[in-house]
């Protein structure tokens, strides 16, 4: 048996990215391999059933005897930085396998790995906080819900300065935090003006139709939408929900979060759905010049101009995808 020891260096699509690649190898080679990872995202590997032992980083000592212990390979490069993934000459599976030593398709394509997590084994309280969030929408008068997220590139597990309300309780002060999007190697979000829009047109449409979104306390907020203050693999069992018709997202967590689960409608600004995105999502790539975007770590933010998507083009776009129509049927 090949045991691997790997530190993940990245953000939280990165970090369900190699749960999908070990929960595929593990179901295709169950007694082949076996995987150990440090993460600050500790949570999604303790809820991946391939993964054997789960480190935070404060506990990289422990790691890294336990590796030689084991006579394990340790993986400790940064995924970003392998020559063939800054040239967009292979997708995350293909990365993956690429640091694990292992065989693959050399064929560039969109991924078509799944997230397969098991949260509420881990942590019951998720399921209680779905509940709760399903409850809320339908008290509303909603009949069921699409989850949407327009910006990212935080982590959710950043230091918030500390807040107190007027009974002296503490609490993560989020209005200290400024997001900027622009700051941001690459850009992905979609201008709040225009998501504002769409969400307006989106609930003229379909006004049985809630909207939730997946954002953190610092970002643009949206008339007449949901926003819940749970951990994020709460949305992965919330988008597993029969009222769940799917997601509307730029290529941040959500679309990695819930990738196989839901249907997925996916705006692609500066990245493209080859290096980062999933065969089986719909991926609208917005025009823009992508001449340079390879080097975004050496270059810094790019501010190449994005041809975004009108919200008016984008509803048509979600209808077709998150909607089914009703055929009438011949009498």
């Amino acid at each position: 048996m090949k045991k691997y020891y790997i530190n993940v260096q990245g953000g939280t699509g990165l970090n369900v990215s190699l749960t999908q690649v070990i929960t595929d190898l593990k179901e295709k080679n169950p007694d082949e391999y076996e995987f150990n990872v440090m993460s600050p995202y500790s949570d999604l590997f303790q809820c991946c059933d391939g993964v054997e032992n789960v480190y935070t980083p404060n506990q990289a000592r422990e790691f890294l005897f336990d590796a030689k212990a084991a006579n394990a390979e340790i993986v400790t490069t940064r995924l970003y930085d392998i020559s063939d993934f800054i040239y967009k000459r292979m997708n995350y599976k293909q990365a993956w396998l690429h640091l694990l030593g292992i065989k693959y398709d050399k064929k560039t394509q969109p991924s078509d790995l799944t997230t397969k997590l098991n949260p509420v084994s881990k942590f019951p309280m998720i399921g209680n906080q779905v509940k709760e969030m399903e409850k809320s929408i339908k008290e509303n008068g909603f009949e069921d819900f699409v989850i949407m997220q327009f910006y990212g590139g935080q982590s959710p597990l950043v230091q918030v300065p500390v807040g107190t309300d007027e009974k002296g309780n503490k609490f993560p002060d989020w209005g200290k935090v400024p997001y900027n999007g622009d700051n941001e190697p690459l850009q992905r979000h979609y201008p709040s003006d225009m998501a504002a829009k769409f969400i307006q047109l989106f609930k003229q449409e379909h006004p049985k139709t809630a909207v939730v979104m997946f954002q953190l306390p610092n970002e643009p907020r949206y008339d007449g939408t949901f926003v819940f203050t749970v951990p994020y693999l709460a949305y992965y069992e919330l988008a597993k929900s029969t009222n769940c018709l799917g997601t509307v997202s730029i290529d941040s967590c959500l679309h990695h979060l819930v990738a196989g689960i839901t249907k997925s409608v996916v705006l692609w600004g500066h990245s493209m759905p080859e290096a980062f995105g999933y065969n089986y999502q719909h991926n609208i790539i917005q025009d823009c010049r992508r001449d340079d975007i390879i080097y975004m770590s050496m270059l810094g933010p790019c501010a190449n101009k994005i041809k975004y998507i009108k919200p008016e083009a984008l509803l048509k776009e979600v209808d077709n995808e998150l909607f089914v129509p009703v055929v009438p049927v011949e009498e």
